[in-house]
């Protein structure tokens, strides 16, 4: 197993902080982040990430 980096943990961090419903500025400034426009670049990705996770969802109960 390879060892985390620190950009994946902070990624992780931001992703997870996000999705657990903390508000933009509080993770914009647990991350660092100058720009609240480098930070919603994660709201973004997460919402990607759960529309994904529901398509699958919807996927499975096709051809029933």
């Amino acid at each position: 197993m390879e060892a985390a980096s620190t950009h994946w943990m902070r990624h992780t961090h931001i992703s997870h902080s996000l999705a657990a419903g903390a508000p933009l500025e509080v993770v914009q400034q647990n991350a660092g982040h100058a720009s609240l426009d480098t930070t919603t670049r994660y709201v973004t990705t997460e919402a990607a990430r759960r529309m994904a996770a529901m398509q699958a969802v919807w996927d499975t109960g096709k051809g029933d």
